[in-house]
């Protein structure tokens, strides 16, 4: 039996189960007298033998799936799984019925097919178009979670985790990694020094000055920027953000032009040396904003530009160039999995057993209506 069948039938099986369960314990729940549903996690505590937390985790859950028939059965089918049907469920809060209604059958259709990341960029963009004051109503519900938590862990560590909203996020990281990448060599990794790094400016410690103008990338239609229409902004290393928010954020910023195709929304093309120019790594950043490898987000800023098909002296263009963080560089580069460019600018991966993925570019704008 092809071995990657049973590992999806496994995986899928695992999403029928959560299912099916989050059903049987909300009956077992509704079942209960009136007076005693307030304590019902002291019941699932003693029945279950899990933490309180864990059993009032376990209803939220049940009570989110159970909310969108049409989602839970897409569960029970094995068409997506736990973690798509919670992203999905929680992006339609805002939405009125109708448009609910609209925005969960083409997120299910897309998340079948795609990953979790792909399938939420695919989602916030969607639902930006549909209805653009939902998004904006999102942003400000979640801006008032901001918060600071620590979290203690084992062998005397602790986490502290900062919610803020991602333009601030995206600033305060390049900051922190700007400064951690100016320090002098030594016996640390990177993610060791962004870790003291924080840790000093956190107490007012004196840190060293961070290597060049701390700063974000964004990327929106001109016509959303001049409050012409309110296709979201792209901010680098997140995804779409509200239209709003981004021309707020860009009010401040020094813009480039990017010429795109209006049939497709893509930038469009450039080059002839082996190392891409500083032109050239804006523009591929702008058309493919991540790593290219399937499910992978990280920046293209922080990523190698590879040649998808080795370097001939004439290739180094947009066709052939593609963002590869070093980890799927190397997976190009050193293993069995192979990578081809089409003329659409989509990627397609083949995996070591012969099997092709798919990963496609996202467009700037919108294209035009034509």
């Amino acid at each position: 039996m092809d071995p990657d069948a049973v590992l999806k039938a496994a995986f899928t099986g695992m999403g029928k189960a959560v299912a099916e369960f989050s059903v049987t314990l909300l009956n077992y729940v509704s079942d209960l007298e009136p007076r005693d549903r307030e304590f019902s996690e002291e019941l699932l505590m003693r029945e279950l033998r899990v933490s309180r937390v864990k059993a009032g985790w376990l209803i939220d859950r049940a009570t989110d799936l159970t909310s969108r028939p049409g989602v839970l059965k897409a569960m029970v089918e094995g068409r997506v799984d736990e973690g798509k049907a919670l992203m999905i469920i929680d992006l339609l809060r805002v939405l009125s019925v109708a448009h609910a209604a609209i925005a969960e059958e083409a997120l299910l259709a897309h998340a079948e097919k795609n990953s979790y990341s792909t399938t939420r960029q695919y989602a916030v963009r969607f639902i930006h178009r549909l209805d653009p004051k939902a998004a904006e109503r999102r942003f400000t519900e979640k801006r008032k979670a901001r918060m600071v938590e620590k979290i203690n862990l084992d062998d005397g560590m602790a986490l502290i985790r900062l919610m803020m909203t991602a333009h601030d996020a995206a600033m305060v990281y390049d900051h922190v990694n700007r400064i951690a990448r100016s320090l002098p060599k030594d016996d640390r990794t990177l993610d060791q020094k962004r870790s003291d790094v924080a840790r000093d400016l956190l107490l007012g410690h004196d840190t060293p000055a961070p290597q060049g103008q701390t700063m974000v990338y964004l990327t929106m239609p001109i016509t959303s920027a001049f409050g012409m229409t309110n296709d979201p902004a792209i901010l680098g290393g997140y995804g779409p953000i509200p239209a709003r928010i981004g021309r707020d954020i860009a009010a401040g910023g020094i813009w480039k032009r990017i010429l795109t195709d209006p049939m497709t929304g893509m930038a469009e093309e450039i080059s002839h040396v082996y190392r891409p120019s500083p032109q050239q790594r804006e523009l591929i950043a702008a058309r493919y904003p991540t790593c290219m490898a399937i499910g992978c987000n990280q920046p293209a800023h922080r990523c190698d530009l590879d040649h998808c098909c080795p370097f001939d002296g004439t290739n180094t263009t947009l066709n052939n160039l593609r963002p590869k963080c070093r980890r799927h560089h190397r997976m190009k580069t050193h293993s069995n999995w192979k990578c081809e460019n089409q003329p659409d600018g989509t990627h397609t991966w083949t995996t070591p057993n012969g099997k092709t993925e798919d990963v496609h570019p996202v467009p700037i704008a919108e294209p035009a209506p034509f």
